[in-house]
């Protein structure tokens, strides 16, 4: 029986965890604010997981030839000029611009594909599969040879990203919105993990460089990350159901509501395992209304009523400050008008972001949407910041030593992994525009 390439990556990453716990340890530190260590892991973290959605709005635009491509498109183009500058900012300018042009390589073919798939073009969409599996050979090359000492599941992960990619580019041609939506959250929350294992090699490489490695995978740190993750996706899924309700896509729109929806459980969730069940349920009230309130502006900017939005607008002001007045009160080190201030502010960038893409201004719509997502950084280190605070015993901001390990034969293993899993994902999809039966098709 043929073995599942689902079946085979927990195996090898299993298999990557054993090996990381045989390997030697990094001596402690003493813990550093604002550690140097700390804004690498956050920033590439963050870099990473905007690259799977604003690939996948590109791709989607892609396929439906949408007006917003050309603004979809230049927004991606930024991000991978942020992910490009991290590494040419750690291993130098000639590192950099080799990363550069493979990445921008991948992210032309994942395009490629998409395109191909909406016109129903067979053999434009094997060659851009064709050119992803050429891509998995030479980045993985790359990583061997230009950056060294990264752990195996980064280098996996940075190979095998475009694989859930092809998932979701294949879930938009055949309009399943629901698979979409969850290949792209799963792909978005991959990357904090591949952009943990990146900083945890660039720190291990470079620690006279990158000090405070103690702070920077703590307690502390994770609960920021995670904050940071939650948020920054509920900025950008607001954002794709506010342009696929403008657009007038309604199973989309709901796709993306319900995906939103998934996101504030996880909010929920955060709070109720710090505060317990019944201040996690009441935040989930308040932020539901918040959310609920969005909507109902966006419907009614879709729809022209001037008097519905106004009135959306004074709810959501109400709502920041009740959000703000909640959570303060459950936490003595956050201040209710600080928060209400950062709360408002993102609130103006949803709103800003509807009003331009309303308008066709496509370019400012791409534009604040990034903006709504680089200040949820702010917000979810202002949160998380006074949680670790309030309960240091639970989130101290000194880490237990961390393993490392280095990429040998277990690193091979991994991407011979991902290359199965690519030629599964690029044969089931050229499958479904060829009329031919997958490998897995039975």
């Amino acid at each position: 029986m043929r073995s599942s390439p689902r079946r085979i990556l927990p195996f090898l990453l299993a298999m990557a965890a054993a090996a990381t716990l045989a390997a030697p340890v990094v001596a402690q530190e003493e813990p550093e604010p604002d550690a140097p260590a700390t804004a690498l892991r956050v920033a590439i973290d963050r870099a990473l997981g905007e690259h799977a959605f604003l690939l996948g709005e590109v791709v989607r635009s892609g396929i439906a030839n949408g007006p917003d491509f050309d603004a979809a498109a230049a927004a991606l183009e930024e991000n991978s000029a942020d992910v490009i500058g991290a590494i040419e900012d750690v291993y130098g300018a000639a590192a950099g611009e080799a990363f550069g042009e493979q990445w921008r390589n991948h992210v032309a073919y994942i395009v490629d594909y998409g395109r191909a798939l909406g016109d129903g073009d067979a053999d434009a969409a094997q060659l851009a599969s064709d050119q992803l599996d050429r891509y998995v050979t030479d980045f993985s090359g790359f990583l061997a040879d230009a950056l060294p000492a990264l752990p195996p599941d980064a280098v996996e992960g940075l190979i095998g990203e475009h694989v859930r990619q092809l998932e979701h580019v294949a879930s938009l041609d055949m309009a399943d919105f629901g698979g979409a939506y969850g290949a792209i959250r799963e792909t978005y929350e991959h990357m904090f993990a591949v952009g943990d294992g990146l900083a945890i090699g660039i720190v291990s490489r470079y620690p006279d460089r990158f000090t405070g490695r103690v702070v920077a995978f703590s307690p502390a740190t994770d609960l920021r990350v995670t904050l940071d993750r939650l948020l920054g996706e509920y900025s950008y899924l607001s954002a794709l159901a506010t342009r696929a309700v403008l657009r007038g896509a309604s199973d989309d729109a709901q796709s993306a509501a319900d995906a939103v929806a998934a996101n504030s459980e996880g909010l929920r969730a955060t709070i109720a395992e710090v505060y317990g069940s019944e201040v996690g349920d009441a935040f989930a009230g308040l932020w539901g209304s918040h959310v609920a309130t969005y909507f109902a502006y966006v419907d009614a900017v879709a729809n022209g009523d001037e008097a519905a939005a106004d009135t959306a607008i004074a709810q959501l002001r109400t709502h920041q400050m009740d959000v703000s007045a909640y959570v303060a009160e459950a936490n003595p080190f956050l201040s209710s008008d600080a928060l209400e201030s950062l709360l408002a502010e993102h609130t103006e960038h949803l709103i800003a972001q509807a009003d331009a893409y309303a308008a066709g201004d496509y370019d400012a719509a791409f534009a604040i949407g990034r903006e709504a997502y680089a200040q949820t950084g702010e917000l979810s280190t202002t949160l998380a910041g006074a949680i670790a605070d309030q309960f240091p015993q639970r989130f101290p901001d000194a880490a237990v030593p961390q393993p490392t390990a280095p990429i040998g034969l277990l690193g091979v293993g991994l991407l011979a992994a991902s290359v199965v899993l690519a030629a599964a994902v690029a044969a089931r999809a050229s499958s479904r525009i060829s009329g031919r039966p997958g490998p897995t098709d039975g």
